[in-house]
């Protein structure tokens, strides 16, 4: 249809004309555009000529158009980056900034402008055990649970702590983590719940837009549209019954009752939603829903959908505010190879925010994935080789829901989706640290200062490349978060930077450094007890009472804790 326009001889005639068009002319090229074909309505010109109708295909908004060109800016940073060549004889040196600097190759079919190519860091070759023997430089764990195991370490360490290594392994903490009780069900198993009948709209709405205010706005793992106007309705219409519906509603329910604690905590909350459910003193808050979502998800196990993958992730968000992380490890895997047989069984009648929503929750498991299977001795997914060919989200909004008027949810602003982008950007960036940085070297130069300098400089042009209205500047003090979402957006990201600047010069926290200031404490050489003389007894009892407190919650800390009090002892005796 485009071709008859462009060669229509009426147009040619009167295209070098001075001078306005006449009437006819204007009236011929208006009868002329309205023979275009749109999206609902493809011309009949073009069925019959069997050509492809280009108007079929939706524009892109301005939303897109923004996120698309951050993406942009972040693959330009990145080609600038691995283009840098290291000018050092050193072949040591060399070797470990190429490292650095590994490249990010996207080869997307779908739209290779706006993905992120495969983190060599997170390809299967890379995440082989620390201590293979043949490799010559092998990396040593980021885990501070392995801190007490690297060799200089286990060289300083009293008696008393040597023994308890030995009979706990090396892998203690994933152990004691695997063999804690399984969280408490209620007394009566039978699927009928009185209680949730009796569940109040408001009760209902008050819980989710806790949720969405949140949990959702830094792992957006629902549509915030979509849950309102479909998933909750099928929910209470059925009465809660066995449906995937029933299972998100019911897990929002339980993460919006720990939500609503943590705003009461932090001064934000008004009036806390009631619920029928009569619980144990003491009982986690959102557990009575949590149980009922695991009662009926039961009988949907073997769902591999858009909703299933999202149950999965919700759960682990509980598991994971829970402190348990051999759990939210297990929904992770789950939620995985839900995404995985997604984007392998690919149909043709796929839309648009079907894909978006599948990208989303692919890298929300996957930043998930990267941070548990460093710090434990847990294996990730085989989906991880799928990064080179999914795009980044764009936040596209459902088509098939009615929208009323103008009105948008507060999670469909671009603050939030730039956020998320930016979290993951920031994750790319630790992790690359991580894979750079610390390796086992005997030498005194290792890590080499170029390396550290490179990685902080891709630090700051992260930070300096943000969305200005995620802009923040470091050297300016915190202020008091006015809402949950400065608290749980900006300020986070201001966190997220100083995180970041500590783990590329000083890659452990609270207990990794206790071991490594103890090993330092008792060193034979003076010049390196010096190094740690002005750690005063305030910083070790803020450690400890830090540990303490967690140690409640894991048997993995309580370990930890134990070991600490030791080691502490002994560096407040020298």
């Amino acid at each position: 249809m485009a071709e008859r326009e462009e060669g229509s001889p009426a147009v040619e005639a009167h295209g070098s004309d001075e001078g306005p068009p006449s009437k006819r002319q204007r009236g011929f090229i208006a009868r002329q555009k309205k023979t275009r074909c749109d999206e609902d309505f493809p011309c009949g010109l073009c069925k019959s000529l069997g050509l492809q109708c280009k108007f079929t295909q939706r524009k892109a908004t301005r939303n897109e158009a923004s996120l698309g060109m951050i993406v942009n800016i972040l693959r330009r940073i990145e080609g600038k980056i691995d283009d840098s060549k290291p000018h050092d004889s050193h072949p040591t040196e060399h070797r470990s900034i190429a490292a650095a600097l590994r490249p990010f190759n996207p080869r997307s079919p779908a739209n290779s402008s706006e993905v992120l190519g495969v983190p060599s860091f997170l390809r299967h070759e890379t995440i082989d055990s620390p201590a293979a023997p043949t490799d010559p430089n092998p990396a040593i764990s980021f885990s501070a649970h392995q801190v007490l195991f690297w060799p200089a370490i286990q060289s300083a360490l009293p008696e008393s702590v040597k023994l308890m290594c030995q009979m706990q392994g090396g892998t203690y903490s994933t152990r004691l983590e695997a063999s804690r009780p399984k969280l408490p069900h209620a007394a009566s198993v039978d699927i009928s719940s009185d209680w949730l009948s009796k569940l109040s709209i408001a009760t209902l709405k008050q819980l989710s837009d806790v949720y969405f205010t949140t949990f959702n706005l830094a792992n957006p793992i629902l549509d915030q549209k979509t849950y309102f106007q479909r998933t909750l309705g099928v929910a209470i219409d059925g009465n809660f019954g066995i449906c995937i519906e029933s299972c998100i509603v019911l897990v929002v329910m339980a993460l919006g009752s720990m939500g609503q604690k943590a705003l009461q905590e932090a001064g934000f909350a008004g009036t806390p939603a009631s619920s029928p459910y009569v619980g144990q003193e003491g009982e986690m808050p959102g557990l009575d829903f949590f149980n009922e979502a695991r009662k009926r998800f039961g009988f949907l196990l073997c769902e591999q959908d858009l909703q299933a993958c999202q149950f999965y992730l919700l759960s682990g968000l509980f598991y994971a505010e829970a402190l348990r992380p051999i759990d939210w490890w297990a929904m992770l895997s789950k939620a995985s190879a839900c995404s995985a047989y997604f984007w392998n069984n690919l149909s043709r009648d796929r839309d648009e925010w079907m894909l978006d929503m599948q990208s989303r929750l692919f890298w929300i498991t996957s930043m998930f994935e990267a941070v548990l299977s460093q710090e434990l001795n847990l294996p990730p997914s085989n989906s991880l080789h799928l990064e080179e060919h999914i795009a980044l989200p764009k936040f596209i909004s459902a088509q098939d829901i009615a929208s009323f008027g103008s009105f948008r949810y507060p999670g469909d602003d671009p603050f939030f989706h730039y956020h998320f982008l930016s979290q993951l950007a920031h994750r790319l960036i630790l992790t690359r640290a991580r894979n750079s940085l610390f390796h086992f070297n005997p030498t005194a130069d290792y890590p080499p200062e170029p390396v550290e300098d490179e990685l902080i400089r891709q630090l700051e042009q992260w930070r300096e490349r943000l969305p200005p209205m995620l802009q923040f500047d470091p050297k300016s003090p915190l202020t008091q978060a006015e809402s949950p979402s400065d608290a749980l957006v900006t300020a986070w990201l201001h966190a997220r930077y100083f995180v970041a600047r500590y783990h590329i010069g000083r890659p452990l926290l609270i207990f990794g450094q206790i071991c490594v200031i103890y090993a330092l404490s008792v060193s034979p050489y003076p010049y390196i007890r010096d190094i740690v003389s002005d750690v005063n007894k305030k910083w070790t009892n803020f450690a400890l009472n830090y540990l303490e407190a967690g140690a409640f919650y894991s048997p993995a800390i309580e370990q930890d804790f134990k070991i600490a009090k030791i080691l502490c002892e002994d560096i407040g005796k020298i």
